[in-house]
């Protein structure tokens, strides 16, 4: 086990050190690097599996509790939201951005949506990276009566990497402006 374990070290100060060098950027390093650890931790618990039960019970428990880690970490990080005036003016609210699921729903991002009066416009997004660039706009009509809520589905084109979208901003436009828009 010392072995697998010293093996491990030196792989991580190989990979660190090929990474340095590197023209990528410093997420798709990161990607790398995970993916390459995901795999020795695979590796290394297919080992122990062909060599015991109890050891490999030791590290399946150990690699569950880092795949939950991760998914805590990635629902912890979310999307950073930023919500113009014109949301508050209108009574509303966006609580949650999340990838549009289900076989029905089209290529993009389902927004919760409270509303505390009744309003009737368009909700606008623009979706952005990590080095805030603008990646994707959407807008959609949205009809909602006092003290009512839902998700809406911001279609998005399917060039843009859900995965990729870190910010999201709002705007609601009233009525008779969203029409003449």
């Amino acid at each position: 086990m010392e072995n697998v374990v010293s093996r491990c070290g030196a792989l991580c100060l190989l990979a660190a050190a090929l990474s340095a060098c590197s023209p990528k950027s410093a997420e798709e390093k990161g990607a790398q690097m995970a993916g390459e650890k995901i795999d020795m931790v695979a590796g290394i618990g297919n080992a122990l599996t062909d060599k015991g039960g109890k050891p490999a019970e030791s590290i399946a428990s150990g690699v569950g509790t880092v795949v939950k880690g991760v998914e805590r970490g990635a629902m912890t990080v979310g999307r950073k939201l930023s919500l113009d005036s014109s949301l508050a003016a209108a009574g509303l609210t966006v609580t949650k951005v999340q990838d549009a699921s289900g076989s029905t729903t089209p290529h993009g991002l389902e927004a919760y949506l409270v509303a505390s009066n009744g309003a009737e416009g368009n909700l606008r997004m623009i979706a952005y990276d990590a080095l805030g660039r603008e990646i994707g706009r959407s807008s959609v009509p949205v009809l909602l009566t006092g003290d009512d809520a839902r998700y809406v589905a911001l279609k998005l084109d399917r060039q843009v990497d859900l995965h990729g979208v870190t910010a999201v901003t709002f705007k609601f436009v009233p009525g008779t402006q969203a029409a003449a828009k």
